[in-house]
């Protein structure tokens, strides 16, 4: 830009500062022989003068190398160089007067028209306005880049923060209390495996939109280059019909993202209600090992009270026979004498003490023996009902 605004700037004085240079070559002429006579003031104004005018030339002679460059071919353009290096040793070999006059003749000749003038101002200004719209194309590639890649960033930052969150509503608070505990392992392993398998999932879709992407650019370029071999050249309504299916093409991609947007939702949604369902099962699982544990162990009493209960019976039936043996004995009871009474009246007193104790103990043991047969129709219920509910959980898991 610095350059476009310098050149506009030099091209309305050319011609002033041509007749300036031209002017200033006369005074200089007509100073040298009065320049004793000129103040310090005055030989600084002529200093300064002078200044702006070779400021002036340099800028006029850049802008005319770069137009000579573009227009003249090298080999002309050294020949000219030549030229001018000769008319100079020429001018510097004459004398002083004739010096002068004819580096006044050579800077005349040298001097460019009005009309070559506005050439080159016309011509440097094109090619800084091309300059400028490179540079403006450029720059907007490289804003379209960074936009694209700053937009890329949010969407991957996006990502992360979902997928934190995400593994603190799932995993975080399934494994607060758990820690080194083998389900929270598994559990871990489990949620990584599907995220990779989402991904790997994701990955396989994108892919083959790419590559449909990159067919349908395919078929364009080779459209394109079908017209440029016929010798068709791209109209107005080309680029309008370009125009309309890139719009059409803009609207299928938004249409795409909507439908991998829902489809996220719809995998967010399902992946909830299956960590639920892991949660249940998890759950269900060591109820499970509980209620196996315990039926294991009601068993195991189970098989106790059973033992008991027969030697219980086998008790009772010896008491029963030798409760029948002392009733056959007093059925047959035949009157003793004094002491034979008194003894077999303490024998009975003995025997009925121990008739009563162990009448007591059958019925203890028929209390025990309905007490376990409670227990164990209670233990039978309650396995039926298990073994129902089991059978409940298998049907609703198929």
């Amino acid at each position: 830009m610095e350059t476009a605004v310098n050149i506009r700037r030099a091209i309305p004085g050319k011609m002033a500062v041509t007749l300036r240079v031209d002017t200033s070559f006369n005074l200089d002429a007509h100073l040298e022989e009065n320049i004793h006579e000129l103040t310090f003031a005055q030989l600084e104004e002529v200093v300064k003068k002078i200044s702006i005018s070779n400021e002036a030339l340099k800028i006029e002679s850049d802008m005319l190398d770069k137009y000579y460059e573009r227009v003249v071919p090298k080999d002309l353009a050294l020949q000219a160089q030549a030229q001018a290096q000769e008319l100079a040793q020429l001018a510097q070999g004459r004398s002083r007067h004739r010096s002068r006059t004819r580096a006044v003749t050579v800077e005349r000749l040298l001097t460019l028209t009005a009309e070559q003038k506005c050439n080159i101002a016309y011509r440097e200004l094109e090619e800084t306005k091309e300059t400028l719209s490179k540079l403006k194309q450029e720059s907007d590639h490289t804003i379209r880049n960074l936009q694209a890649t700053l937009e890329e960033a949010e969407f991957a930052l996006a990502d992360i923060k979902k997928a934190v969150n995400e593994f603190e509503r799932d995993i975080g608070s399934f494994t607060q209390g758990k820690k080194g505990s083998t389900i929270v392992t598994e559990t871990l392993f489990k949620y990584f495996e599907d995220k990779i398998h989402a991904k790997e999932m994701l990955i396989d879709k994108l892919q083959l939109k790419n590559h449909a992407w990159k067919m349908l650019k395919a078929k364009l370029h080779q459209q394109l280059r079908l017209k440029e071999e016929a010798g068709e050249l791209l109209r107005e309504v080309d680029f309008h019909q370009l125009k309309i299916e890139n719009s059409q093409y803009l609207k299928q991609i938004e249409q795409y993202n909507q439908d991998l947007l829902q489809l996220k939702v719809m995998t967010g949604k399902t992946q909830l209600v299956l960590n639920s369902y892991k949660r249940q099962l998890n759950r269900m699982s060591s109820e499970t090992k509980q209620l196996i544990s315990e039926i294991k162990s009601r068993q195991d009493l189970l098989k106790k009270i059973e033992l008991e209960t027969t030697e219980v019976e086998e008790d009772k039936a010896k008491v029963e026979e030798l409760n029948r043996k002392f009733r056959d004995d007093i059925s047959n009871y035949r009157v003793p004498d004094v002491l034979e009474y008194v003894r077999e009246t303490w024998n009975r007193f003995d025997l009925e003490k121990k008739v009563k104790t162990w009448e007591r103990k059958v019925d203890i043991a028929e209390l025990a023996h309905k007490t376990y047969s409670k227990t164990w129709e209670s233990i039978k219920m309650y396995n039926d009902q298990d073994q129902n509910l089991n059978k409940t959980n298998t049907v609703t898991r198929i």
